[in-house]
């Protein structure tokens, strides 16, 4: 896997788990979205399934509020 790409997975997965750690806020999903989009890239494709548990955790707040 090209370096770049490499390093660029690692932080949108940083990003993902940074905001599993806090408070859900506005566009907490749209940039799940995005980051899980960079992580996904040249995975297989039984990986594309939706993981409802990551949406629910920010639909309700990472601290289950």
């Amino acid at each position: 896997m090209d370096m770049e790409l490499e390093a660029t997975k690692r932080l949108a997965l940083g990003r993902i788990l940074r905001m599993a750690s806090r408070p859900a806020q506005p566009g907490d999903v749209e940039e799940y979205n995005r980051c899980r989009a960079i992580i996904m890239t040249d995975a297989p494709d039984w990986a594309y399934a939706r993981p409802v548990w990551m949406e629910n955790m920010l639909a309700k707040g990472a601290q289950g509020d």
